[in-house]
């Protein structure tokens, strides 16, 4: 027997006390059962008869709205010829009365190879098919060109395939586009790697507010990662799994073969005291309501920025923490914040950042601390960030907001940037320093992942965030902010204020999504970290020259003979593998975002 995970999640009973915003949006809840099923990765379980087999047993066990099954390379059909090469599979969706999904090879008329999700409904139709449109450096398949959405009864799906999920603008687009549930249905990679996907499955389903389900291999032997010094590529991961609208596993199949199932209630929200804008999710996050002009360069084409001849390119970053009661404000001189600065000082830091301050007017006041701040920038030969701050002499129309302000090492203001999610604003910039390109996000901004991807594409080499932001809680942020930096290639520097919630910290990301440098719980201080912006992520292609021999046992016996080469350039060869040609709906508005933000005021 394959083990089998359920999971509800059904609604609960309105309660007469909600306001009116709510039970204006009351509406009959569709409730959906789903499956996915994990495969397991050897030679003789790669037969249709096998996997036809999975899908019975998943669907005999109880009344299905939708399964769905990996990507199985090893099965192909020939374009025009469905019906016929995949009748097996649309009788089973047929005779359960269910949506399933499945995905294989497809040859088309013309002799080219595409790599194809096939949806089909509970008639055993096909409601619709999606060709694989993202490949990394070794792959050799054709691309689709289009990013459909599929109506369902159940609701909006959309397909992605392989390594389409290295790509958030794919999610981004099928979410403007209206889907609801978001499948990717993977295979094993040549090499893998797995650590990355944590943070990245967490920030597709919660950026597309939508359910997602994975679908994957596992090993029949003992899961273990990779080794590439010593030719391991490591094993498939397993782990099939349903995630909810803001990323956490409601289902999941672990490192084994099996089936996950969960029931959800694709409807339900919870009661949102922040109205009267959504932010109804079972977890607090920020909705951007800003018109996202800013994300044109998103749906451009892209050519790999020219980078000036940097002074230096390693660097000391200094993020500094303190208590928020301790801020600075309009109306006083933020003794904590120097002595922070001072700190910094010791460690002789090349930049230093600073949490998001309440300082949002000029005054007699504000204008000394911001001398005072110039002042140790110059003595420090620093550049000093602060956020939170908008104390110039002129206001904008619409008012003051928090803004971002960089000193350099001569105590000069060079750089302002403000908050994006509050009311957005037209360019996203970057900044040259003596040593690397810099970007900034503030606060909630980390959830608007468009802000940082374009900072990247415009050649930001690290993304600096003040943040006030405590919710949802330490976790989820610190999970968004790995997946920021691991999407991008690029460092992530965070500093957040004092917090009860011990998950909540300021901390340092490198490009592979992990925290190399974090800040100690309810102290005041500095924590800081050295970075070498020359060296370049990596990533995996071609063939290492070199290739241990497969043993029967031990760990030889997970060698494939087939290890990729490990390479400098991720970022450089993720972007120019994007399509931006298929992003044009990035940069608008439309009635899916609009349910993000207030209502229009009456003309």
């Amino acid at each position: 027997m394959k083990p089998i995970l359920s999971f509800s999640v059904v609604a609960g009973l309105v309660s007469l006390i909600l306001p009116p915003l709510w039970a204006a949006e009351a509406k009959e809840h569709r409730v959906v059962t789903i499956s996915t099923i994990c495969l397991l990765d050897d030679d003789q379980h790669r037969t249709a008869d096998y996997v036809l087999g999975e899908i019975h047993q998943a669907a005999r066990r109880g009344r299905h709205d939708l399964i769905v099954v990996p990507l199985t390379p090893f099965l192909s059909f020939r374009e025009g010829h469905v019906a016929s090469d995949l009748s097996k599979f649309a009788g089973l969706a047929r005779d359960h009365q269910m949506n399933l999904v499945i995905a294989l090879n497809e040859t088309a008329k013309d002799g080219r190879s595409f790599c194809t999700s096939v949806l089909f409904g509970r008639d055993g139709h096909v409601v619709g098919k999606y060709r694989k449109t993202h490949a990394l450096a070794d792959d050799a398949m054709t691309l689709g060109h289009d990013l459909p959405v599929f109506r369902t009864d159940i609701g909006v799906v959309g397909l992605t395939l392989s390594t389409d999920f290295y790509f958030p603008e794919v999610y981004g687009v099928l979410w403007m586009k209206g889907a609801e549930i978001l499948v990717w249905q993977h295979s094993p990679e040549r090499f893998r790697e797995h650590f990355q996907w944590v943070p990245l499955l967490k920030a597709r389903a919660l950026d597309s507010r939508a359910h997602l389900v994975t679908a994957m291999y596992a090993d029949p032997r003992t899961y273990i990662t990779n080794r590439h010094e010593i030719g391991m590529q490591g094993t498939a991961w397993g782990r099939s799994m349903i995630l909810n609208r803001v990323g956490t596993a409601i289902a999941d199949t672990g490192y084994e073969d099996g089936i996950a199932t969960a029931t959800i209630d694709l409807d339900k929200r919870k009661r949102d005291p922040y109205s009267p804008w959504k932010r109804d999710e079972n977890v607090f996050l920020v909705n951007n309501l800003g018109d996202r002009k800013a994300f044109r360069p998103l749906a451009e084409p892209w050519t790999k920025p020219e980078l000036p001849t940097f002074k230096k390119r390693t660097a000391r970053i200094a993020v500094g923490y303190f208590w928020g009661r301790d801020s600075w404000r309009a109306d006083n001189v933020p003794e904590a914040m120097f002595r922070v600065l001072d700190a910094a000082e010791k460690s002789q830091p090349d930049f230093v950042l600073l949490s998001e301050m309440s300082a949002r007017d000029c005054t007699e006041t504000t204008r000394e601390v911001v001398r005072q701040i110039a002042e140790r920038a110059k003595r420090m030969n620093a550049y000093i960030m602060i956020v939170g701050v908008d104390v110039g002499e002129k206001a904008e129309p619409e008012g003051r907001r928090s803004h971002a302000w960089l000193w350099d090492r001569k105590g000069e203001v060079v750089f302002k940037q403000p908050i994006y999610w509050t009311r957005g604003y037209p360019e996203i910039r970057v900044y040259d320093t003596d040593f690397a390109r810099i970007g900034v996000h503030i606060c909630g901004d980390a959830y608007i992942g468009e802000i940082d991807r374009v900072s990247a594409l415009k050649g930001a080499e690290i993304i600096f965030d003040g943040s006030q932001m405590w919710g949802a809680d330490g976790y989820n942020n610190e999970l968004m902010l790995r997946a920021r930096a691991i999407d991008n290639g690029c460092w992530l520097a965070c500093a957040h204020w004092n917090s009860s919630d011990p998950g909540l910290r300021s901390l340092v990301v490198d490009p592979y999504g992990y925290v190399v440098a974090a800040s100690h719980f309810q102290q005041e201080g500095v924590v800081f970290t050295d970075i070498d912006f020359s060296l370049a992520k990596v990533y995996y292609a071609g063939r290492k020259t070199h290739q241990p021999k497969r043993g029967n046992e031990g760990i030889p016996s997970y060698y494939t003979e087939d290890i990729p080469e490990q390479r400098p350039g991720w970022r450089e060869m993720i972007f120019a593998r994007r399509r931006p040609e298929l992003y044009g709906i990035l940069p608008t508005t439309n009635d899916v975002t609009r349910k993000y933000r207030p209502p229009e005021p009456a003309r």
